[in-house]
């Protein structure tokens, strides 16, 4: 099979999102913001006329946007024709810079569309990994990408990536896919007695949230 530079079809690493204020960011916490889910970039014109990549999660709701570097990149990659999606990896609360932010990293993921069959399977399989926790490597070698595109399916992480620490005091709220959200997707799937349950289960992780935010004096 040929060899492809990954630049050429393919581009994929972990970019930093910011939310646009507490009330945004709290959705985070949310069930329709679980680790591992695939969402797609919506841009948005900002007061400079600069288009901002917003992440736009599977329920349609606008939850963060990247920086303008990462914007423009993102915007480049458009202007080609790529897909663009990202994977929820994890998300964050810093005291710092006051008066504090929600933030979090998602695997930016993009390629073209003529591999597109190929690629959506690997998105896939990243997505139930990062759902794991591992944090897998979005960035993909030569070899990968061939390997990849003769057999997505077959596609294994080969390496991890660290959790960065954020500035001042940081609280990771969410950094793999949780019991709950497991019964939520079943109960999307109209699975309806795991739905019943997971009601049953929504009070107890909202209680913990939010006594693990006040004993690490977040409020």
């Amino acid at each position: 099979m040929t060899s492809h530079k990954p630049g050429d079809i393919y581009f994929g690493e972990y970019v930093r999102f910011s939310t646009s204020d507490k009330k945004g960011g709290a959705a985070l916490a949310g069930p329709d913001n679980a680790v591992g889910d695939i969402g797609t970039i919506e841009f948005v014109l900002d007061d400079s006329k600069r288009q901002i990549a917003w992440l736009k999660n599977p329920y349609g709701q606008l939850v963060g946007f990247l920086n303008n570097h990462d914007s423009y990149n993102t915007a480049v990659m458009a202007a080609k024709g790529w897909e663009l999606h990202y994977v929820l990896s994890f998300t964050a609360y810093s005291e710092e810079p006051e008066p504090g932010e929600y933030w979090g990293q998602v695997a930016l993921i993009a390629f073209a569309p003529r591999y597109a069959e190929e690629f959506n399977v690997f998105l896939k399989a990243f997505a139930k990994a990062a759902g794991d926790g591992s944090r897998p490597d979005p960035k993909l070698s030569n070899d990968s990408i061939v390997s990849v595109l003769a057999n997505p399916a077959e596609w294994k992480p080969s390496s991890k990536i660290k959790i960065p620490r954020g500035g001042g005091r940081t609280a990771i709220l969410k950094d793999h896919r949780s019991v709950h959200d497991s019964m939520l997707d079943a109960a999307r799937s109209k699975k309806v007695g795991c739905y019943i349950v997971s009601w049953a289960f929504i009070l107890a992780v909202v209680t913990l949230v939010v006594w693990a935010l006040h004993k690490f004096g977040l409020f």
